[in-house]
């Protein structure tokens, strides 16, 4: 269930999308749909190997700075993601880390590290329209963690802490936080997004998004290195996020393709 806050959020984002239908000869709507591949910077897992959903609607404003100009070159947008983030890694050693786990405890020993952040995001996004061909953006997200699962070497981890921010803490509060614990994750996520989109079709664009934290999202002490044992070290986390999207535009106008006059053979002009 969605706290008070989430609720919020979407009962503005809903607001928004209903100007709409209000105002429908100034914003455009967003049916979004794609899909993720991400990691965690910080969890000693290399690679864009966890897939994800990105899926949602959007609203956008167009407008220009130019008063006297009725080519609106620029727009500001939000949207409303599920949006699914985290980090994977199989267990390629060959070595069941489960052999010594007791029958009642579940385990996946493929796996030697999994983590799959489900967050409900906001992206608030300025863009460029280069001549309707190129659409290029940069803006911020705010992402609220709405479930998170951990699988660590095979097995699910049930004692999942979590914080509300984790905004760049001193090594000394990072050793306060993690005090009687060697993990804990952030519930609110604050990101930076670039992204380009061209048309497809129509009002069919597909649109590639980079997404990277600017804060930590997760704080975390290892005590093995290369599976030796060292003196523990704490490494602060970062999603890091590409993503592939298809957005249908509702309320713009289709593009005009003009066609070439055919000529009729008697009036074409042959040369010798």
């Amino acid at each position: 269930m969605f706290s008070k806050r989430n609720k919020f959020f979407l009962l503005v984002f809903f607001l928004c999308f209903s100007l709409h239908c209000s105002f429908s000869q100034v914003f455009k709507g967003e049916i979004i749909a794609g899909g993720n591949v991400t990691q965690v910077d910080g969890d000693e897992v290399y690679g864009y190997r966890k897939v994800g959903v990105n899926a949602g609607l959007g609203v956008m404003f167009p407008f220009n700075f130019k008063k006297e100009s009725n080519e609106k070159r620029w727009a500001v947008s939000m949207e409303m993601l599920f949006n699914q983030k985290g980090s994977y890694l199989k267990n390629y050693t060959g070595i069941n880390f489960c052999d010594t786990c007791p029958p009642e405890i579940q385990c996946n020993p493929m796996i030697k590290y999994k983590v799959r952040m489900n967050y409900v995001s906001i992206p608030l996004l300025l863009h460029y329209n280069d001549k309707d061909a190129w659409i290029f953006a940069i803006g911020l997200s705010y992402n609220r963690l709405a479930k998170i699962k951990e699988i660590e070497n095979g097995i699910d981890n049930k004692d999942i802490y979590s914080i509300s921010t984790i905004i760049n803490p001193s090594k000394k509060n990072i050793e306060k936080m993690l005090k009687g614990r060697d993990a804990l994750f952030a519930k609110d996520e604050l990101s930076v997004l670039v992204d380009v989109r061209f048309r497809i079709w129509q009002q069919l664009k597909m649109e590639f998004r980079f997404e990277y934290s600017i804060f930590p999202v997760g704080l975390r002490r290892f005590h093995l290195a290369d599976g030796v044992e060292v003196d523990p070290y704490i490494r602060k986390q970062y999603n890091n996020v590409l993503s592939l999207r298809l957005i249908y535009m509702l309320n713009e106008p289709k593009v005009i393709i003009e066609k070439k006059p055919k000529v009729k053979p008697e009036n074409k002009i042959y040369y010798y």
